[in-house]
Formats: structure tokens, C-alpha cells, sequence
């Protein structure tokens, strides 16, 4: 009976910020001193509950200086355990910690929850289209983590996809956020020499250094962060993840072809309707099969490879079944080759 009020307390200090003594006898149906009695109960289990006396007093559930027994019922039971079976493995030395915290769980799960939880056989498997995220440094996580946190001017060399692979920018930049997209993990900064807001690839990023120089707010120029990373030219693998490497300019305006390209892909916006793409790929068809989903005519500027599966592709498809007036089908997209 105390053990199942004294969770039903914690429950109650979790959902809600503060509580009155009064408040918290009323919904436990006990007295206030029983009240206290269990708020005592609780702190000597580890849970940081901070009281303030008077009128205007209160019961909060604090931050403490170590974890506590966490609580959680069926529903967030069975979330967590099927988050650490499905996350990806995206942070270097995590993968043993991952499988400890989810066989902790499984130990604790009761008789139903666990029949529950075994009936989700999962089983992972490798999208060819998306290669495995390259690992990044959990000390680099927190220490921009951190500096955003702060407002904490930091430097670092960072490698752009089209540089020279012995080469780096210098760049000063505030932190404002880390973002992961597809396994890829980013931070939006403003950069402090060029004078305007970047993403940057954090496996990207080398000699982290903090300056202890702070910075003030600065508004991101757009209020959606996800349209403003997927919106960044400079977010693809490095040429040689793929066996198959090529660049086209395509009549696509370079809002959609940032909201639909793959996260593996990088682009440059050379006009209003016109987009330069460069992206990979396991075949050259494949790539060819990619642009063609776009709807839209595109110039190959490269390699020749490239250009000649274009051609052999749409040959296939002029080739394909004839329309009920005996024409052939219009290709589903046009290319001119350019090299």
C-alpha cells in the first residue's frame, strides 16, 4: 500500500511542475503528514524533491546530482525498449551502451510486457540507397552541444565536399543547434567571417577548439530548421562512398530539389529554375532512374559514363510497350547530354 502510493506520488510530481501539500493529500487521499512522510520516502530513494514552506509553498521534482530509479508506465516501457532496438548507429561507442540500457529494461519488464515486447521481431535491413551514417565523436556532440547551450563562440576546420581532401576551412562560428537527418548529424552556426548562417557536417569537423568569447541571439534566417538544413548545398557523402559519381543541371527549382533529394546528395542553386546536382549511386542507371522521378529535362555535365546510361535508358523506355494508338510512350523524363 505505501510502495503503490509512493509511485503514485512520484507520478504526480512528474506530471506537473509544482504542488501544494494540500493538493497532493487530495489526489492521494491521505493527510498532509502522510504527505510529508512520503516526500521524505522518496528523497531517500534518490529523487530530488524540493519544498518551500508558507502560503505559498510548494513540492517540486528537481534535478539531482545522480539518476534516480526512473518510473514509466506499459506504453513508455515498450517505446523505449523498441527506440534502443531500432536506433542508428550513428555515434561512435555507442552500440555497447545502446544493447546494455535495452537488456536492463527486458530484465525489469514484468511477465506481460515482456510476452509484449517479444512479440515485435525486428529485423534491420540495409537500404542500398542509403549508406551507413558516418560515425561522429560523442565528445564533439558535447562540446557544441555545450557551446550552443552557452552562447560560446568556438573555431574549427572544417572539409566542404568540394575542396582539395588536404585542405580545410578555418571557420569562427556561433552554434545554435544540432540536427540529425537521415543518420547525418549537422549544426546550424552562423559563421562570423563569411557574415551568414551554414550547416556543417559534424564528421566534417576537426581541431575543435573553444574561444570563451560569448555571442548574443541571433535570429535563424528561416523559422523552420529542418526546410533550412534540407535547403543547404553542402550536405552529401565525399565522391568516393560511391562506386557511382555524377553531376547533372536539372529544370528543377532548387526548393524541390532540396525537399526531395536524398540526404547523401549536395546542389547548387544556379538560377531560379535551374539546379546542379551532384550525388551517387551503386549503378550509373540507378542514378539516371533517381533523375528521372523529378519530371523535368537535365544536362549530364558529367562523367561520360553517365551521359551513356542516359542514353541507354531512354532507349529502354521508347522501347517499351506502345500506347493503344500505336505510339510509343513519352519518357517519363528527357536528357541531354552534355559530355
Amino acid at each position: 500500500m505505501i510502495a503503490n502510493r509512493t509511485l503514485e506520488l512520484l507520478s504526480l510530481l512528474q506530471a506537473q511542475k509544482e504542488w501544494t501539500g494540500d493538493g497532493l493529500a487530495e489526489r492521494l487521499g491521505v493527510s498532509p503528514r502522510t504527505v510529508r512522510r512520503d516526500i521524505n520516502r522518496l528523497r531517500e530513494l534518490g529523487y530530488p524533491v524540493t519544498a518551500r514552506k508558507g502560503p505559498s509553498g510548494f513540492y517540486r521534482l528537481s534535478r539531482g546530482a545522480r539518476l534516480p530509479p526512473l518510473v514509466v508506465d506499459d506504453e513508455q516501457a515498450i517505446a523505449i525498449a523498441l527506440a534502443l532496438q531500432t536506433a542508428p548507429a550513428s555515434v561512435t561507442g555507442m552500440g555497447d551502451a545502446t544493447k546494455r540500457a535495452l537488456n536492463s529494461i527486458k530484465e525489469l519488464l514484468p511477465p506481460h510486457l515482456a510476452r509484449r515486447l517479444a512479440t515485435f521481431s525486428i529485423e534491420q535491413i540495409e537500404n542500398a540507397w542509403e549508406l551507413a551514417p558516418p560515425q561522429v565523436d560523442p565528445a564533439l556532440l558535447a562540446q557544441l552541444s555545450a557551446a550552443a547551450q552557452q552562447r560560446e563562440l568556438v573555431r574549427f576546420a572544417y572539409r566542404s565536399i568540394d575542396r582539395d581532401p588536404v585542405e580545410d576551412d578555418e571557420v569562427l562560428a556561433e552554434p545554435h543547434r544540432l540536427v540529425v537527418w537521415s543518420g547525418r548529424w549537422y549544426l546550424v552556426a552562423y559563421d562570423q567571417r563569411r557574415n551568414s548562417w551554414h550547416t556543417y557536417r559534424l564528421d566534417r569537423i576537426g581541431q575543435l577548439t573553444s574561444t570563451a568569447w560569448r555571442f548574443g541571439p541571433r535570429e535563424v534566417p528561416e523559422a523552420d530548421i529542418t526546410r533550412f538544413v534540407q535547403g543547404q548545398p553542402d550536405r552529401g557523402d565525399t565522391a568516393d562512398t560511391w562506386p557511382c559519381w555524377g553531376t547533372v543541371l536539372m529544370e528543377c527549382p532548387a526548393t524541390l530539389v532540396a525537399k526531395w533529394a536524398p540526404g547523401a546528395a549536395s546542389f547548387e542553386a544556379i538560377d531560379e529554375r535551374i539546379t546542379r546536382i551532384r550525388m551517387g549511386a551503386w549503378s550509373w542507371s540507378a542514378l539516371i532512374g533517381f533523375l528521372i522521378t523529378f519530371n523535368c529535362h537535365f544536362t549530364v555535365e558529367g562523367p561520360p559514363e553517365l551521359a551513356e546510361a542516359a542514353r541507354q535508358v531512354i532507349g529502354r523506355l521508347d522501347a517499351g510497350v506502345p500506347l493503344p494508338d500505336e505510339r510509343a510512350p513519352e519518357p517519363v523524363g528527357s536528357v541531354r547530354a552534355g559530355t
